[in-house]
């Protein structure tokens, strides 16, 4: 069998078959490509209308939803569904109906989506409970909000926000591609949105321009988790509830990453592959996988390469094409880390600026003067011109790189400053678990348990410390529990002196950051909980991924990071860079093997001194600009020699025409 069977042939032959016939056919053309057999298997299951893929329309529509609804009349308006009043129809597809009404409790407009009586028994209402549960949990802007599940007799209807506006699908339509920078600032907000869910560990499996709304203040909204399930390598360890019927391959074709259609569980990646199609059609106005058959479109996912986003849109920011291109990598280990890295890198880059690029004015021509004299005026403004040429983009050259070092400076500020206030969002959440206080009353190792159960159903995640009201460490999750006598850490001192406040301190001489809040409930002090992270290889990649630029973590006494390749880092401490003539702000240019770079220091922090070297490849800096002095070279030679032939030939050429 070849390679690449035909699918369009296979398909229509196996649906000229009766059904119980099928297997058969599979098997003997299928042979072991189970990609092939599960794309065509899914195709008949779909020909047949017996695994139906999630269908346009709505907030909530999908397998689950179709499954939880039954035909039913019209509410008429002022109908009461509990203390929502219906007060205008907005709508009706396939899934039932959505109204707009009046919470009569909070004085608010919300939407209701009605879902008529269960005809899935308790085992739909159950898994329709979990996922309504599961949506409300992410509680983000860039996501529909849930307000409330309820019941009236057997009807069902799920209350959400009240959005105006419309779906980027009906934009793209009316309007068509949208400009870089509109489409960069929806990027942004999508992958903000997908960041949520991805870190509470749920994948969405069905985004697209359908699912994306844009409300008419511009703020996009993720819509429709009906077919979302947990990313099993963010989940406990052991089988996870999914939110939707298992055995199914389900999301919408063209959308679907190829591990999906594979019929591999999605990851968090998945998405970001979804969020590379959506990003490509917002800027062309075209899927870069269109084909004319649903098998061709399958074929075209999983083996050929996208179409071209740098030829579709001509002066799009190269940073730009090559971070979608990522996402649309085959293979999920090859795309971005993590939907909140796409979110700092697309917002980084929509706050750049283009420098001013100075523009070499051309020479006018000398005015007509005897042969001689003109070829050699001639000569000198060719000379001229080129020591101009050299001298100015030379110039201009280093003011892009250091407008993009700047860049670079705000991008991993941004990124510190993010991980300090994820460090001190894990601590605020646990301090609001009543359990923990609680456990504050039992023994050392009760805690410890409770901090370590946590840790290890999301690991890498930063270490936590319980201390008393007295300033006793309790439990920690790095060691057993220790003596109530121990001697307290120095870095727990300084975070308890400002409880809240995350900062930069050293634990075990390696600087991390760390934050202390307090544990209190009706005016009673429980304790505090502390909560640490490493400044490392990962803040370092993370800098790196989002300025596209090498990096060097460096603190008073030793290097914490590299994105360089091995021994070429050549300053051991904070000390060295700075005695070699580095300082904050200011770049410099140095030479690291046999390359140049332009470096640029940030630093993070004072007392343990940390700063992030950012290094910028001089070649990479100067290469367009290579580019014009060898072809505006080239133009000054073939003048220079016009010049030369001129004055060698030109006065034997007029005696000639004389003669």
């Amino acid at each position: 069998m070849d390679s690449e069977p035909d699918l369009d042939t296979l398909l229509d032959q196996a649906l000229r078959l009766p059904r119980e016939a099928r297997q058969a056919f599979l098997d003997a053309h299928c042979g072991s490509d189970a990609g092939i057999r599960g794309a065509i298997e899914e195709l008949l299951r779909e020909h047949d209308d017996e695994d139906p893929i999630l269908k346009p329309g709505g907030a909530f529509d999908g397998p689950l939803w179709e499954e939880l609804l039954t035909e039913q009349g019209e509410l008429a308006t002022g109908a009461r569904l509990g203390p929502y009043e219906v007060r205008a129809s907005l709508g009706a597809g396939g899934m039932g109906e959505v109204y707009r009404a009046h919470d009569t409790r909070l004085s608010r407009d919300v939407a209701i989506k009605i879902l008529p009586a269960v005809s899935g028994g308790l085992d739909a209402l159950a898994r329709f409970e979990r996922e309504a549960r599961a949506v409300a949990a992410l509680s983000h802007p860039n996501i529909l909000a849930i307000h409330d599940v309820g019941a009236e007799g057997s009807t069902h209807f799920v209350v959400t926000e009240l959005l105006e506006g419309e779906t980027l699908r009906v934009r793209l339509a009316a309007r068509g591609p949208l400009a870089p920078s509109e489409a960069t600032a929806y990027g942004v907000q999508i992958a903000r949105g997908l960041a949520a869910a991805h870190d509470r560990g749920i994948v969405h499996r069905d985004l697209k321009p359908d699912n994306i709304f844009v409300t008419r203040d511009g703020r996009v909204k993720i819509l429709d988790f009906g077919i979302a399930a947990f990313d099993q390598g963010t989940t406990p360890t052991g089988p996870q509830p999914t939110l939707t019927k298992t055995g199914q391959v389900l999301g919408t074709l063209g959308y679907m990453a190829p591990e999906q259609l594979l019929g591999h569980p999605a990851i968090s990646q998945s998405d970001l592959f979804a969020f590379g199609i959506v990003m490509h059609e917002m800027l062309t106005g075209s899927h870069p996988f269109a084909r004319k058959t649903a098998p061709e479109v399958q074929t075209a996912v999983l083996r050929e390469e996208p179409a071209s986003l740098a030829r579709a849109v001509p002066g799009l920011s190269p940073s730009l094409v090559r971070v979608i291109e990522r996402c649309l990598e085959k293979e999920p280990a090859q795309r971005p880390e993590s939907a909140r890295d796409l979110a700092i890198f697309l917002e980084a880059l929509s706050d750049t600026s283009a420098p001013a690029v100075h523009r070499v004015e051309p020479a006018r021509r000398p005015l007509p003067l005897p042969l001689m004299i003109m070829s050699g005026g001639l000569l000198l403004l060719t000379l001229a011109a080129w020591a101009y040429l050299r001298v100015s983009t030379e110039r201009t050259a280093r003011e892009v790189a250091g407008s993009e070092l700047v860049r670079a400076e705000r991008m991993a500020k941004y990124i510190h400053d993010d991980q300090r206030a994820r460090v001190a969002l894990v601590a605020l959440m646990f301090a609001s678990f009543p359990e923990l206080k609680a456990a504050f009353a039992t023994d050392f190792a009760t805690i410890r348990d409770f901090l370590l159960q946590y840790q290890q159903r999301i690991p890498g995640q930063p270490l936590l410390v319980a201390i008393g009201p007295d300033g006793t460490v309790l439990a920690r999750t790095d060691e057993p529990a220790p003596q109530p006598a121990a001697r307290r850490d120095q870095w727990l001192d300084v975070v308890l002196s400002a409880p809240g406040d995350a900062g930069v301190v050293e634990i075990a001489n390696r600087p991390s950051v760390a934050v202390a809040v307090a544990l209190e409930a009706a005016g009673t002090s429980f304790g505090y909980l502390a909560a640490a992270e490493p400044l490392d290889q990962r803040f370092a990649r993370a800098v790196s991924e989002a300025t596209q630029d090498g990096v060097v973590l460096l603190s008073d006494g030793a290097v914490l990071a590299t994105t360089l390749r091995s021994g070429q880092n050549p300053w051991p401490s904070l000390g060295a860079w700075r005695a070699s003539g580095g300082s904050a702000g200011v770049p410099i240019e140095t030479r690291i093997g046999t390359d140049t770079y332009f470096a640029r220091e940030v630093p993070l922090a004072t007392r343990p001194a940390v700063s992030v070297i950012i290094l910028r490849s001089r070649d990479e800096a100067f290469g367009s600009f290579d580019r014009v002095k060898t072809t505006v070279l080239v133009v000054l030679l073939a003048i220079l020699t016009a010049a030369i032939w001129t004055v060698v030939w030109g006065p034997s050429l007029v005696r000639r025409r004389r003669e």
